[in-house]
């Protein structure tokens, strides 16, 4: 165990780095569990969790598939036109357009947008004019408090080197490939505001409240993890976490943030990109309501 001290925004704090061999998984968005066959018992208790997981072994990595569209309005046929402007939904032609299809619309732009740039971080193609395309459109104050921060995140680069792949070519829907993951989370346990009928999601970080977050390998040889509380600042400003294995890893310094990706700015300007590695994002679960609090 390691201890030191940082100052984060105006805040003097401890960040306790938990430092071990370990090496894990992840369950993404579509169920699909992939981790390194050096774990065994990580392994099988993530497996045993949910019964449903479709568990596929890798050599030294953790693979996850892309996060599904989260639609604002759930429960509703998604629908599209043909280019002979003809409407449709999954039951077939239709005589208009369906029920919160402008809604939908809106939701799956935002989604291809991300994608979009995801895609251009993974092919390493004109990478910093794209993310700050992302940037601009930023409509989060406060990032840092952010509930959309919370969660399982891939990284895809950090301080602008890739550190992700994919086992296919992006448009044919292939695997993404990290060498960890990162969990951030409210070190008290989840909270969830109200509830209404888009869901029930977590509410935002209050500033000054403590957040645990960690790191779980899929690598296979230096595969050090971090764990680490932290105070949650409105002031953004980047915290050092530690290593894993050969990746410096900094909390703060958000630029961006939404359902799909996080982006994070070093001080240096170098990009850290991260893609969602989890449903946390779709909101609170049955299970979830029945276990963390509710205001």
């Amino acid at each position: 165990m390691m201890m030191c001290t940082v100052l984060f925004g105006v805040v003097l704090m401890t960040i306790v780095l938990n430092v071990s061999s370990f090496t894990g998984g992840l369950v993404p968005a579509n169920g699909v569990l992939r981790n390194n066959r050096d774990s065994p018992q990580l392994f099988e208790a993530l497996k045993d969790s949910n019964p449903m997981i479709d568990v596929v072994s890798t050599e030294d990595r953790v693979s996850m598939s892309k996060p599904v569209i989260h639609w604002t309005v759930p429960g509703f046929k998604v629908g599209w036109r043909d280019d002979e402007g003809n409407w449709f939904d999954e039951d077939g032609p239709r005589n208009g357009p369906p029920l919160n299809y402008w809604r939908q619309n809106a939701d799956e732009r935002e989604y291809n947008q991300a994608m979009g740039v995801a895609d251009a971080v993974l092919s390493e193609y004109d990478i910093e004019s794209e993310v700050k395309r992302l940037e601009k459109r930023s409509s989060v104050r406060k990032p840092s408090l952010s509930r959309k921060m919370l969660g399982r995140w891939a990284p895809l680069l950090l301080s602008s080197r890739r550190i992700a792949y994919n086992d296919k070519p992006s448009d044919d829907g292939g695997d993404v490939g990290v060498p960890f993951v990162i969990e951030i989370s409210r070190s008290d346990g989840r909270r969830f505001g109200p509830g209404n009928h888009y869901g029930t999601f977590d509410l935002p970080l209050e500033n000054g409240e403590e957040l645990s977050i960690s790191t779980t390998g899929g690598c296979e040889h230096d595969n050090n993890n971090v764990s680490a509380k932290i105070i949650a600042d409105e002031a953004n400003e980047p915290v050092d976490l530690g290593t894993v294995g050969q990746a410096q890893l900094q909390f703060g310094g958000i630029t961006y943030v939404s359902d799909y990706v996080m982006i994070q700015r070093r001080p240096d300007g170098a990009i850290d990109f991260f893609l969602r590695a989890d449903e946390s994002y779709l909101g609170a679960t049955a299970e979830d309501k029945g276990k963390y609090h509710l205001v």
